[in-house]
């Protein structure tokens, strides 16, 4: 029986699919779900900006990011080119408002056992082995609808964990 999903999420469209299915699973079975979303070490100011279609996120962490800010910026771009802090700062605070808006989901969803988290490292290596700490049951992740060829040359998270975990994996697609 499933006692523990983990969730992970960088919010965009699919993860967010992803996460309402395992809140949903984790209502009906009554497991405890646990939200992840994975900081990939050394950010690029380009791959932050793709951060969870950042946008829709943007104007609900901006407050903590730079909160003496007078302009609150409305793009990625001017929040990286207007902030005190550096990348590291803004990565971690949008970082933890993705793990909090899915959680937050989730319990509208129905889930009454969530947790968040939120880790540095490789997506899918740092996926699995928080699966593995966490003793969770089944992982649950977005696909990210690349081509069949795309998908090949580059591989996936996805296909990395789906490949590796110790415990079931659901894709949704």
């Amino acid at each position: 029986m499933t006692k523990h999903i983990l969730a992970a999420t960088d919010g965009s469209e699919k993860a967010r699919e992803a996460v309402a299915m395992a809140a949903n699973l984790a209502k009906g079975l009554g497991a405890r779900l646990t939200i992840l979303h994975v900081v990939m070490h050394g950010l690029r100011a380009a791959e932050a900006g793709r951060l969870a279609e950042a946008e829709r996120v943007l104007r609900r962490v901006t407050a903590s990011a730079v909160p003496r800010m007078e302009n609150r910026p409305v793009s990625m771009g001017d929040l990286f080119e207007t902030s005190p802090g550096g990348i590291g700062e803004i990565v971690a605070v949008l970082g933890d408002g993705i793990a909090e808006e899915a959680a937050d989901e989730a319990r509208r969803i129905g889930a009454s056992n969530v947790d968040t988290r939120v880790e540095p490292g490789d997506y899918a290596e740092t996926i699995l082995s928080v699966a593995e700490e966490i003793g969770a049951d089944m992982i649950v992740v977005g696909s990210r609808g690349l081509g069949r060829f795309r998908g090949m040359l580059l591989g996936s998270v996805s296909r990395k964990i789906a490949q590796h975990a110790h415990c079931s994996v659901m894709v949704v697609r």
